[in-house]
């Protein structure tokens, strides 16, 4: 005898009839639930875009960073800001550190130490005015250089700080794309020269000119009489 559970009832058979075109494999072996298909094709028709505007998910072909493990385990240098998108004149905020929250305008960056200078950001290094005069501080304080991974671009949308990625437009130009709210990121403004700045350089000409004592072991008479010291230590 067979069990009669072991046959497919007609209304068992017309369900998977019916169903069979759902069941199209998500990966090899699984099955995209049809709550998940739905929400997909409703998705691609309220957001639809046409050809020439849509916009690729995927990384831009740059050339990836270089791995420290490859060239016999030495350390490589990366220049950060090249890889994050950073120019001279954007608009950053400071997300770690004592300055944490300020905005500011880059206005230089040191590759070779993947630093940067914010105009205005971390003042803390104070040196007495090299050209003295009437009407002129004493003492003039310089921007300090930040580690560009400590600061962020803001989004011109949302004025949150955001990350960005590379895309091109039909003219074939590299335009920068915030990753916070999908717009394109302004052009940074042009910085002249800081002032501080140039009185921080001069202030190192003039100490690069003095001349240094001489290195090495205090000479003899630099206590005065040693014998008083010999007293002492008796």
């Amino acid at each position: 005898l067979i069990h009669r559970s072991s046959f497919l009832t007609s209304a068992m058979l017309r369900s998977l009839v019916r169903w069979a075109p759902h069941l199209k494999p998500r990966v090899k072996g699984g099955v995209i639930p049809f709550h998940q298909r739905i929400r997909k094709e409703e998705n691609e028709k309220r957001y639809r875009q046409l050809p020439f505007l849509r916009i690729s998910k995927e990384m831009s072909m740059w050339p990836s960073p270089p791995d420290p493990r490859d060239v016999d385990r030495k350390l490589v240098r990366i220049d950060l800001a090249k890889e994050m998108g950073v120019r001279v004149g954007d608009r950053v905020r400071v997300l770690y550190g004592s300055e944490k929250g300020k905005y500011g305008v880059i206005s230089r960056i040191l590759h070779d130490k993947n630093q940067v200078i914010v105009n205005g950001v971390s003042l803390k290094r104070s040196f007495w005015h090299p050209e003295p005069g009437p009407g002129k501080p004493s003492l003039v304080t310089v921007e300090c250089p930040i580690h560009i991974t400590n600061v962020a671009l803001i989004d011109p949308v949302t004025k949150q700080p955001t990350r960005v990625k590379r895309r091109y437009t039909m003219n074939g130009k590299g335009i920068r794309i915030s990753k916070v709210s999908g717009c394109a990121m302004p052009e940074p403004v042009p910085v002249g020269p800081n002032e501080r700045e140039l009185l921080w350089k001069k202030r190192e000409e003039n100490v690069l000119r003095q001349g240094k004592e001489r290195r090495g072991p205090p000479k003899e008479d630099i206590f005065g009489n040693k014998e008083h010291f010999k007293t002492l230590v008796r």
